[in-house]
Parts: structure tokens; sequence; C-alpha cells
């Protein structure tokens, strides 16, 4: 594909990924005030954007070896704890952010521990083994066998964390 087009489309795939958050958090809020059809509109129209997105993506061509998207998957996470939220959070203490700064703490540390379980699957996958995982849908933390009693990134409580199939 010619560089052209390619950053169009990768372009296109972030708007459409962002596109679906944004509509369902729309969603969430017309549901929130008494909106039921409205909040099935914003559904609809995220899981379009999110088709689209699969789209875009599946023409990048970057989907390569569960071993491949294992080390892509580490890289990133590596990235994020490393080099982008570090930067994030000095911009936002300079800035007196406080939402900011804890969410891009929270996250910061979540993306460190998904670092950690990605290296864990890449030195295990001949030996895989069945690991269930749970996700705090406040902070995005992952812990694995059973959830905690208590989030260890934000503190919210096990009822927080959702098992993931």
């Amino acid at each position: 594909m010619k560089e052209t087009t390619r950053r169009n489309v990768e372009a296109a795939f972030i708007g459409e990924a962002k596109a679906y958050f944004r509509l369902h958090a729309f969603a969430k809020k017309a549901d929130e005030e008494g909106y039921p059809q409205i909040a099935r509109l914003f559904r609809a129209v995220a899981e379009a954007e999110a088709v689209h997105a699969r789209n875009h993506f599946s023409l990048l061509e970057r989907v390569g070896t569960t071993e491949e998207n294992l080390k892509s998957a580490f890289e990133s996470e590596e990235f994020a704890n490393g080099v982008a939220y570090p930067e994030f959070l000095k911009q936002a203490w300079q800035d007196d952010e406080k939402g900011a700064i804890w969410w891009f703490t929270a996250a910061r540390n979540a993306d460190e521990r998904h670092a950690r379980l990605y290296k864990h699957a890449l030195e295990n996958m001949i030996a895989e083994r069945s690991v269930l995982y749970y996700v705090c849908t406040h902070c995005g933390w992952i812990e694995e066998a059973r959830p905690p009693e208590v989030c260890p990134n934000c503190q919210k409580p096990r009822d927080y964390f959702r098992e993931v199939s």
C-alpha cells in the first residue's frame, strides 16, 4: 500500500475506534437521562463503527503469528508505561490537572501489569495453560485466576472486576 493511502487508512481506523467508544459513552448518558431508544441508536452506530475499524485495520496487515502479536503487544505496553505516560504525567503535573494525573497513573500502572502478563505468556507459549483473567472495569487492572478483594491499582472492590472469556 502506498504511504499516503496507508496514513489515511490508519487515520480512518483511529477515527472509527474513537467513535466506537465515544458513542458508547453517549449511549450510557442517554440511558441515564431516560432515552432508551436514542441509547440503542448510539450503540447500533457504535457497532457499525467497530465494523469499519476492523475493516480498516485488516488493510494494514498488522496481525502476525501469535508470537509476533504477543511481542508487538508487549512492546506497545512497554512504550506506553515507559515513554508515553511519563510524558503525559509530567505535563499533567505542570498543568496541575489532578484528574489527568490520577487516570494517567492508573493507566500506566495497569499497562505495566499488562506488559508483565504478555511477557509471561511469551515465555510460556509452549506450555499454554488455561488461565482466567479478570479486568477492573474502573481502571483496567488485570488479575489472573480470581479477582482480588480490592483492586491493587485503584482500590475499587471485587465487584468491579469482570471475567474475560
